[in-house]
């Protein structure tokens, strides 16, 4: 115990330094200490392991921390100390780790966030929030997809513990793990380094993120947001699925999969379908529309008048929704059949009663007219509470109950409008080192500098566009995914 502390404790110094170079070489030669001990006194760890968690601090000692921690829970929980107390232990140290030090740890620390995402040692809830709270101390932009976000999506749709989950899965990914023309940078402790940089398979703080997994979290991502109903967000998560770009130009299991999933809540999202972004591939949209046909002749349908046409409709194919796993979607769709009639009521209406509306309007789920007046007052509050109708309720001295629409679009006063001014430049400031990224990295690409040499020789000879614009169409799949399709 005595010759273990001062080695633990020995970093970081008492008068730490923000300088790379320094601390570069500081937590190196503290890295070769440590690897020594693992290797001399693996077994005093295990034995002392308890006391000397005690003495460090995980977010101070981070790098001695994980060494003693890894020890003890790697390959199995060591039983020289309590397992709900070394689980605690385990669970702080995944919030509170200095990211700094722990890039210098990358396996040890994947090894750590692996075992708590598999589910057998923390309840769900708290491995959800562990997991992604670790992810945002590894990466603060969030930005980057890691192998640590599929085990998170996994787990937090498994289990039905989705809200932990968000402050990850809402984040917008725009790196990838090993993208190309990433160097391996100088000192990997450098604060301004963008998470492509440090966050690689080689210093193992991700594992291998194939192409499927990429598109395996994005339909996780939609299928969660759909349970909550928000049905933008789910929109957007599936619809990066199906236009997921693929290699001579086929489909896969999991896109057709998203494509369903798109459709029903393309209606739920916008009352209607549309076919897919024009940037969708020619092969897949083609399957799409034979594997994806009943869910197509739905959408065709709920744009109607005729609800019973509907409800058969989905009556008739019920064995696939519950095959595709769609029948909770197939059921949402249904009930928000008669909120867009009522919805599109706004187009010939400015003010209508509400027996009117419950003589023009039907449901789907029946077929029929709501029973009462009653019902369909309930329908219209609900959607005006949740926000899909902009209306007031009102009731004439007669008795009568009228639903009077709201101007969709509202004039800003001047403090609302400076607060909007104020969330987009704080908007901009945020993508204004991603930019800064993406230029550097297409300014490095061997093919956008071939494409450019060969403008360059155009313009000698006349007047030429922008050097830059179709240089998408002449890229491969495989450098538009900055080397997520290379790891397949």
């Amino acid at each position: 115990m005595d010759q273990l502390a001062p080695v633990l404790l020995a970093f970081p110094p008492e008068n730490p330094t923000d300088d790379n170079d320094t601390y570069d070489k500081a937590v190196k030669a503290h890295l070769n200490r440590l690897t020594k001990l693992l290797k001399d006194n693996n077994a005093d760890l295990i034995l002392h392991g308890p006391q000397l968690l005690e003495l460090l601090s995980p977010a101070v000692n981070s790098l001695s921390y994980l060494a003693v921690l890894h020890t003890l829970v790697i390959p199995s929980l060591a039983t020289s100390m309590a397992r709900d107390l070394l689980l605690e232990k385990l669970a702080i140290f995944l919030v509170s780790f200095d990211g700094r030090q722990c890039r210098y740890a990358g396996t040890h620390l994947h090894d750590l966030l692996s075992t708590v995402g598999s589910g057998q040692y923390l309840p769900p809830s708290v491995a959800v929030d562990v997991l992604a709270t670790a992810i945002l101390k590894l990466d603060p932009t969030g930005r980057m997809l890691t192998s640590t976000h599929i085990i998170l999506a996994r787990l937090a749709y498994n289990t039905d513990n989705i809200e932990p989950a968000l402050k990850v899965i809402d984040k917008i990914i725009v790196f990838y793990p090993n993208m190309i023309n990433y160097k391996e940078p100088q000192y990997l402790c450098d604060l301004d380094l963008f998470p492509p940089a440090y966050i690689t398979r080689e210093n193992g703080l991700t594992a291998v993120v194939k192409a499927a997994a990429v598109m395996e979290y994005d339909l996780l991502c939609g299928m969660m947001y759909c349970a909550r109903r928000e049905w933008a967000k789910a929109h957007a998560a599936f619809e990066r699925v199906v236009t997921f770009p693929t290699r001579e130009g086929g489909t896969s299991k999991i896109m057709a999969e998203a494509y369903k999933k798109w459709v029903l809540v393309s209606l739920l999202l916008n009352g209607k379908h549309t076919d897919p972004p024009s940037y969708t591939g020619a092969a897949a949209n083609k399957l799409y529309g034979t594997l994806g046909k009943s869910y197509v002749s739905v959408a065709t349908s709920f744009v109607t008048e005729n609800a019973e046409g509907l409800k058969a409709e989905v009556e008739k194919n019920a064995e696939i929704w519950q095959e595709d796993g769609n029948t909770g979607l197939i059921q949402e769709v249904l009930a928000a059949y008669q909120k867009w009639r009522v919805l599109n009521l706004q187009d010939i209406y400015t003010k209508i009663s509400i027996s009117e509306i419950r003589e023009q309007t039907l449901s789907a789920e029946t077929g029929e007219k709501l029973g009462k007046d009653e019902d369909v007052e309930a329908l219209v509050q609900n959607m005006i509470i949740g926000g899909m109708l902009k209306g007031v309720i009102e009731k004439n001295d007669d008795g009568t109950v009228f639903l009077t629409f709201l101007s969709s679009t509202t004039e800003l006063s001047e403090l609302e409008f400076a607060d909007e001014l104020l969330r987009m430049a704080s908007r901009l400031k945020e993508l204004q080192p991603i930019f800064r990224a993406t230029s550097e990295r297409l300014g490095t690409s061997k093919d956008y500098v071939k494409h450019i040499m060969k403008e360059s020789k155009r313009n000698e000879k006349s007047d030429a566009p922008d050097p830059t614009l179709g240089f998408d169409a002449q890229v491969d799949d495989e450098d538009l995914m900055g080397g997520v399709i290379q790891t397949g």
